[in-house]
Parts: structure tokens; sequence; C-alpha cells
């Protein structure tokens, strides 16, 4: 799998467009924990936590039938404020929805 464009970033999930390849123009939108980040709890002393996937980070790629749903929600939540966001990424975000057919072109966001 072929890093693209990564979309979004929070210190918790990262966001991107993915290819099988490199040589591969087909995309498809991938969802990864990021490495979980110990914290000091309230007696001082380093907590080690870990993510919902057990400490895994790979990236994994979202079903089609739902990629949609997810692409659509971060425009959304872009255009309500939510940061986080690289330019590039969003961009090829959308690019990517309008191409499937996701994002009609004519909406206003």
């Amino acid at each position: 799998m072929e890093l693209q464009q990564v979309v979004y970033e929070d210190g918790v999930i990262a966001v991107a467009l993915v290819a099988p390849s490199a040589s591969s123009s087909l995309s498809s939108l991938a969802i990864r924990w990021l490495a979980p980040r110990p914290y000091q709890g309230r007696d001082g002393l380093r907590v080690e936590v870990t993510n919902h996937m057990g400490g895994e980070t790979d990236w994994f790629v979202v079903p089609s039938t739902l990629a949609g749903a997810v692409g659509r929600t971060l425009v959304e939540q872009k255009a309500a404020g939510l940061e986080g966001f690289e330019s590039a990424g969003f961009a090829a975000l959308v690019r990517w929805l309008v191409d499937c057919d996701e994002l009609p072109d004519a909406m206003s966001y």
C-alpha cells in the first residue's frame, strides 16, 4: 500500500488517501490509530496507555461502501471548523469524492 496524501491528523487518528502500489492511480481512503502517548496521572506517575487497536498503528483501508460517508463527514467537519486537516490532502479528498460521485461538484461546501 502506498500513502498518497494525508488528509487529517488529530494526535489520535490519521486519515489518508492510499493506493495499492506506487504505480497505481486507484485511490482508497485509509485510517490508522496513531501511537498512544503516555501521560502524567494525578499522582504524578507516568501512565502508559494503548489505543483501541491494542497499540497497532498500521493503516487499514476503509471499505468503499463506507469510505464515501467518512469522506463526506470530514468535509462537513472541516466546514464546521474542525482543525487538523492538511490543505493539499483535503483538496485531494474533495477531488476523490467528486470523482467517485460521492460529493456532487455543485455542492457548496
